[in-house]
């Protein structure tokens, strides 16, 4: 059966807009059933109603398959284990120290001792919540807390104002009703302003009772009618009152909800479990239902990732659960490096990582068993690389060096894959040499071409090369060369021998241009990457990014500019992933989220061309402008 849990995308992670959607939880704000499930929520007919409706994570939340290590979010699926954001993530925390000092022992001790205060058992069933909540500041001075500890504290601490506003609307009300009862007493027993008026029977006053005067008859109408007016503003004033005392508690419960929520998309599973206790001691809650809409996408959303109703138990289940997950997985890491499968082993500990990044038992594997894993995944990395860029040669040592490393490595597919493209290299390599043996010079330069595109780097075309110049003449080997670098956009290498093919080239006037127009490119190049060096050197990461990014553009098959764009985005990682966020939302027609984000980038590195044209875009869809530094108008 396949699991799916709630989780953040790396991202990642989600912004404060984000969380500010998470408080609320509306149906059609970012709720959704997975990718795998289109037809529950058709999409919309109209592009307007589309931009509409779409929120700024999509129009799903995040769903993970444990089983497929997938995730569906937004109509798309992504490999959770199999992307750069997660690599570095990982590569990170594995080459981290073991979390077992002095400080971290304190801060394990300090959430231990908040939870057996918190105890219904704690003293004879009498559980300190005081002692628990002094205990949260403390917890937040340590520095992998986050500060979490103390957000849970202002929660808590909002929660008390709010309990002593209601209290005082309470004794308020009571006074207010109090004071009503004296109006409705006096205006009783008021004497009837009317009855002055009125003759006595028989037509003269026999009984002796004086009758008031007009003026006595009017001052006592005014007082009738003040009384009337002073009990119903103090009605209304009660019934206000009463509103704002139910609000204020519907609020209060919503607001940290909110925060238990917001923990558990965080993976910080610790502290789920501790509010989720806070919440039973402060609210007079039994049943402790979240506040979510009923029928909406998010109460779907927790029903189907707990199993269960949405309640504050039901969370407070899921986390446990997670932990246990988390140290089973952990468990089983540490036997499998035991027994030497590095394979396996690097999927349970990412699987971990993944789930309870910030556990105990996570945070605490030894970092000798660590770096083993980190060997051998950035071997694989390597070997991906390689087999993406065609290095057979590097790949077949990898794939070596791995089978020693991991019992459990499956190279059946990498293998298979080297040697299939090693046999058909050489089958065209042949074919080559039969073509130029029998002087068809386009047939062995076509097949030449296909043999380096299959395996730039085989030993054997360098040989062939040479047989070629030793019956050939120079000029002509150098033409040849020229045009298999040309078919195989290697410009770097034509570049570096520029002086042989210049000289091959003279006669030839198509050569010339396209030689010609290398150069210039390469010149351009070469500049592009010296001044992002300087960039570098004098700090200015992202400019340097910048500018390499758009030399890529121009120019992605040079390795030169390609492994530099590399180098800067992973030392520029959060300029960059907010251009990225920013396009993708573009792409989406987000107009909103994409604004935001290129704002985001704008704020990281000012000078950027790139987020500058985007935030220009995006307003002009919105119908504004821009002028001054980024400043809109309509």
């Amino acid at each position: 059966m396949k699991t799916k849990l709630l989780l953040l995308p790396a991202a990642c992670f989600l912004s404060p807009l984000a969380l500010s959607h998470a408080q609320m939880l509306p149906s059609g704000g970012g709720g959704g059933a997975p990718a795998s499930q289109p037809a529950s929520s058709p999409p919309p007919t109209q592009s307007s109603q589309s931009s509409q409706q779409n929120p700024m994570l999509g129009t799903t939340l995040p769903f993970m398959d444990v089983g497929n290590e997938t995730v569906a979010w937004d109509g798309k699926m992504w490999n959770v284990t199999n992307n750069r954001m997660f690599r570095a993530r990982l590569e990170k925390y594995l080459a981290s120290p073991t979390a077992d000092t002095p400080e971290d022992e304190e801060y394990r001790k300090v959430l231990d001792e908040i939870t057996a205060l918190l105890a219904p058992t704690h003293n004879g069933g009498n559980p300190s919540l005081p002692g628990a909540v002094a205990l949260l500041p403390i917890a937040a001075q340590h520095k992998i807390d986050a500060k979490l500890c103390d957000t849970l504290a202002n929660a808590i601490y909002g929660v008390w104002l709010s309990q002593k506003n209601v209290a005082s609307l309470r004794a308020t009300t009571t006074e207010m009703a109090r004071q009503r009862s004296n109006r409705h007493f006096f205006g009783k027993h008021t004497t009837d302003p009317m009855s002055a008026q009125r003759p006595a029977p028989g037509g003269n006053n026999r009984g002796g009772q004086q009758q008031n005067t007009p003026q006595q008859a009017a001052s006592q109408l005014g007082d009738v009618a003040q009384y009337t007016k002073d009990i119903i503003e103090l009605e209304a004033k009660m019934k206000a009152a009463e509103l704002s005392m139910a609000t204020a508690q519907v609020t209060a419960k919503a607001e940290f909800q909110a925060i238990i929520i917001q923990f558990a998309i965080q993976r910080r599973f610790e502290h789920v479990v501790l509010a989720c206790r806070f919440y039973r001691h402060i609210f007079a809650d039994p049943s402790g239902i979240l506040n979510l809409k009923e029928g909406s996408d998010a109460e779907k959303m927790f029903a189907s990732s707990l199993g269960t109703s949405p309640t504050i138990s039901a969370l407070d289940s899921f986390a446990n659960e997670a932990i246990r997950d988390v140290d089973e997985a952990v468990q089983a890491f540490d036997y499998l490096v035991e027994r030497g499968d590095m394979a396996s082993a690097s999927q349970r500990i990412s699987e971990a990582f993944m789930v309870g990044e910030y556990l105990p038992r996570v945070r605490r594997v030894p970092i000798e068993r660590k770096m083993k894993v980190l060997d051998f995944t950035r071997d694989g990395n390597q070997l991906v690389s390689a087999m993406e860029m065609k290095d057979y040669t590097l790949a077949e040592t990898l794939v070596t060096k791995m089978r020693a490393l991991a019992k459990d490595f499956d190279y059946s597919k990498p293998t298979a894959a080297i040697e299939t493209a090693k046999t058909v290299s050489d089958m065209h390599l042949n074919k080559a040499k039969v073509a130029a043996m029998q002087g068809d010079q386009k047939g062995s330069t076509d097949a030449l071409t296909q043999a380096a595109t299959i395996w730039p780097t085989n030993p054997k075309l360098k040989e062939f090369t040479n047989m070629i110049g030793n019956n050939a003449d120079v000029k002509t080997q150098a033409a040849l060369d020229l045009d298999r670098l040309l078919s195989q956009r290697n410009y770097r290498q034509i570049y570096n021998d520029q002086g042989r093919y210049l000289a091959a080239v003279m006669d030839d006037p198509a050569r010339q241009e396209s030689l010609k127009k290398v150069l210039v490119d390469m010149n351009k190049v070469n500049l592009i990457i010296a001044g992002a060096t300087s960039r570098s050197q004098g700090g200015d990461i992202a400019g340097a990014w910048e500018s390499i990014e758009k030399a890529y553009l121009e120019f992605p098959e040079d390795p030169e500019v390609a492994r530099l764009r590399s180098d800067f985005s992973v030392k520029a990682t959060d300029f960059v992933g907010a251009l990225q966020k920013a396009k993708q939302h573009e792409d989406r027609q987000q107009t909103g989220s994409a604004l935001a984000w290129y704002l985001k980038a704008r704020t990281q590195y000012p000078p950027s061309e790139f987020a500058r044209d985007g935030i220009t875009r995006q307003v002009g869809k919105l119908g504004g402008g821009v002028v001054g530094n980024g400043m809109t108008v309509p």
